[in-house]
């Protein structure tokens, strides 16, 4: 369930008109790592790949949907960034691939 999640959070990537062409690339290089950390931590911690996906989903449409709360999303990433951090000795590239997304949707103005 967390990989289609990942996969609709692209699908909404390619189609927004809202990021350049650049950007956009770069999103969905992360996306394709994080599907790929994402189905390594389902087989162990199901629960918490389904938590890291929904979160990443709620971040990215509030970055993606015009005029979006910049508090809510701070929220958002925030606690995306906790969900992860537990992770970080064990799942190194995980972390790192949540960090660089969150600093990249933090960036881009929200």
């Amino acid at each position: 369930m967390s990989l289609k999640k990942i996969e609709a959070i692209e699908k909404e990537i390619r189609e927004t008109s809202q990021l350049d062409a650049r950007i956009k690339e770069d999103l969905l290089d992360l996306m394709c790592s994080l599907k790929t950390e994402l189905s390594d931590l389902n087989k162990i911690r199901p629960d918490t790949a389904q938590d890291i996906a929904d979160k990443t989903q709620v971040s990215t449409k509030q970055l993606l949907a015009s005029g979006g709360e910049p508090a809510e999303f701070r929220e958002n990433i925030a606690g995306l960034r906790g969900t992860v951090e537990e992770f970080e000795a064990s799942h190194p590239k995980l972390v790192g691939i949540i960090n660089h997304l969150c600093m990249m949707l933090s960036d881009l103005g929200i």
